[in-house]
């Protein structure tokens, strides 16, 4: 079951974090059905269901539960049904388990500060104004102070007809599924027109620097080169989702090939490419080197001169070559385990396809679009890709060293290791 409507929903005073404190109060409040049962959910819900690292989880746009029977009967479907029509609809918030629920929230939380402090400071650099800036990294000040009748606004607020999602995933047939739902939830109509949804922050390009850096005593070591630009408008077709889905794979491996290639003694994920495609609220493609203590400055100008003459000659025949026989290995590879994925993963998959209007294509389908690609595809066409996306964003270099903060002007250390000596005219760190 999802909820539109993470912490970016939380714009009144006081509300900071409850839509996560919410998630976890689903888990132990009594429900209307049955107002003396603390742990209500948990307590018919384990029983049926098989274990998870999480059954709920908020993001800055949702809220996700997620449950899987230990087995296909319609009744134990049926009932986890029921349970979730309660989460949305019945909770009663009492006083013991909204407590129980906020010391939870305020332990994970504290677990959480290094690597959200660190997170939010990333997210200011690259993308500031976008929703993970604006909610700072899942800000939960409110949590230990808000009063109950402020949690009970906000979930009525956020779990309305409109908001919510159900995606059944299994060896079940879908009529049956499809009724069991319409007898759970077909009664829960909306009670007035759905109001008009308001537009996600985007992130602002013209507070975008060239570079930043992080210092933090206990933060990471790593170097980035980003380029950010607005999260693309759905599809018009399936098959140009995939073409599009494709590039992207095939680009990816070709850079992390490279990167590879120029320290292959590195251990495996020290460098690498992601491209990120509209989860944190905006697209972004992303190269990283998580150097050693102290050698920040070569990561630095390796990132750069890798981006740089990308940027000027492209892909070699050869790269590309390889990037699509490894890609089409790659691919037959998650096909062949497609039988062994997690539903509850495919379920998570398909409603963030389904919120943004795009289709869930599996990878046997998309070897079988990269295949028919392939002939068409060189590496003139890779370069023109990488030249075109990486030119529509603004590039941003990123440095977090702890050591950084012996040096008296760090962005203008970095910017020197960044240009170099060899850096052409027009690639060099403002």
């Amino acid at each position: 079951m999802r909820n539109e409507g993470g912490f970016i929903a939380e714009h009144r005073p006081g509300e900071r974090g409850l839509a996560h404190l919410i998630e976890h109060i689903v888990f132990h409040s009594p429900v209307a059905g049955a107002p003396d049962d603390f742990d209500y959910l948990k307590r018919i819900g384990v029983p049926l269901t098989l274990p998870a690292p999480n059954a709920g989880s908020t993001s800055w746009r949702e809220t996700n539960y997620y449950l899987s029977t230990r087995t296909t009967a319609l009744g134990d479907l049926d009932t986890l049904l029921a349970l979730f029509k309660d989460a949305a609809t019945a909770m009663t918030f009492r006083a013991d388990a909204v407590d129980a629920s906020r010391g939870e929230v305020m332990r994970e939380m504290a677990d959480k500060k290094l690597g959200n402090d660190i997170y939010a400071s990333y997210i200011a650099a690259i993308a500031p104004g976008s929703p993970n800036d604006v909610i700072d990294a899942q800000n939960s000040d409110d949590v230990p102070t808000a009063s109950i009748d402020t949690i009970r606004g906000l979930y009525r607020r956020l779990y309305r007809p409109q908001k919510m999602m159900i995606v059944v995933v299994g060896n079940v047939k879908a009529d049956e599924a499809r009724a069991l739902i319409e007898k759970r939830f077909g009664d829960w109509k909306p009670t007035a027109p759905a109001p008009r949804q308001a537009a996600f922050p985007t992130f602002r390009r013209d507070r975008i620097r060239p570079v930043s850096f992080s210092a933090l005593p206990q933060g990471r070591r790593t170097a980035l080169v980003t380029v950010v630009m607005p999260t693309p408008a759905p599809p018009s077709s399936r098959n140009s989702q995939a073409r599009a889905e494709v590039m992207d794979l095939l680009v990816t491996r070709a850079v992390n090939n490279r990167l590879r290639a120029l320290q292959p003694d590195s251990p495996s994920g020290k460098v690498g490419m992601f491209i990120e495609n509209g989860e944190q609220g905006q697209r972004q493609i992303m190269l990283w080197d998580n150097f050693a203590d102290g050698t920040w400055r070569g990561a630095i100008a390796g990132l750069k001169a890798t981006t740089c003459d990308l940027a000027a000659s492209g892909f070699t025949a050869n790269e590309w070559a390889t990037a699509k026989q490894n890609l089409l290995s790659d691919l037959a590879l998650r096909a062949a385990e497609m039988p062994r994925a997690s539903n509850v993963d495919v379920a998570k998959d398909l409603s963030h396809a389904l919120a943004d209007r795009r289709n869930l294509i599996p990878p046997d389908e998309l070897l079988r679009y990269a295949r028919a690609m392939m002939p068409q595809t060189d590496a003139r066409s890779g370069s023109k890709w990488w030249r075109r996306q990486w030119g529509s964003g603004v590039e941003h270099l990123r440095v977090e060293a702890p050591e950084l903060a012996l040096i008296a002007d760090p962005i203008s250390a970095i910017r020197i290791a960044a240009n170099g000596t060899d850096s052409a005219p027009g690639c060099k760190v403002r």
